[in-house]
């Protein structure tokens, strides 16, 4: 069964100059728009000391070893395509599981 969250909890998607349009209120929602963020958002979630796609797998989503994945892709500090690939193979095993 897929565990969906409201609004509030759910993941928005944003880089620096705001909201992208993409939400998640599931993993199979969360994979796919992985895939079709901007590369821009996702170098915003990984930025600084900051990990909003670990802290939500693992806090909202219950999922540690989908979070723990995500921390290891954030210590290899990569940007652009590098992280976009990194993240999709990632994505594909979330959708397996959702």
């Amino acid at each position: 069964m897929i565990k969906n969250v409201s609004n509030d909890k759910a993941f928005w998607f944003c880089t620096s100059s705001g909201f992208t349009g993409k939400i998640a209120h599931n993993l199979s929602e969360f994979s796919e728009c992985l895939k079709t963020v901007p590369v821009e958002s996702l170098e915003f979630h990984l930025r600084d000391n900051k990990n909003d796609f670990e802290a939500w797998l693992k806090g909202t989503m219950d999922e540690p070893k989908f979070a723990a994945s995500m921390k290891r892709i954030k210590k290899k500090n990569i940007r652009g395509d590098a992280l976009r690939d990194s993240i999709n193979r990632l994505s594909k095993k979330i959708a397996k599981s959702a």
